[in-house]
């Protein structure tokens, strides 16, 4: 939340949640957006959380956690491949949404045939 003389401005964490799951889309070697898998007290949908498909987003001291479920190309390498998403989701949140990202974090549940 931002405030300025005009008034507020507030991005929904599930807007930063899809802003996540659209440039994890993005990145060559992610085959599609996998399953979210968290443990079930991290289930319950709060106001501080947003999820999108693949994401699972919540809000800290105004900084962000984000958990990214992926499935990679078969070709890929799956440690560069997590490398450069987080620094690509990063980015993006930086640029798009002026939040810093704490924490990224990359599930590669999968590898396609």
């Amino acid at each position: 939340m931002q405030e300025t003389k005009l008034g507020t401005v507030r991005i929904a964490p599930s807007v930063m949640a899809m802003i996540v799951s659209l440039t994890a889309r993005s990145v060559e070697g992610v085959r599609e957006m996998g399953q979210i898998t968290r443990p079930p007290n991290r289930v319950l949908q709060r106001p501080d959380t947003g999820n999108a498909p693949g994401v699972a987003l919540q809000v800290r001291n105004g900084k962000l956690a984000v958990d990214v479920y992926i499935v990679a190309e078969h070709d890929t390498n799956l440690r560069k491949l997590g490398q450069t998403l987080q620094r690509k989701i990063r980015e993006s949140l930086d640029q798009m949404v002026g939040i810093p990202a704490e924490q990224v974090n990359v599930y590669i549940e999968d590898v396609s045939e």
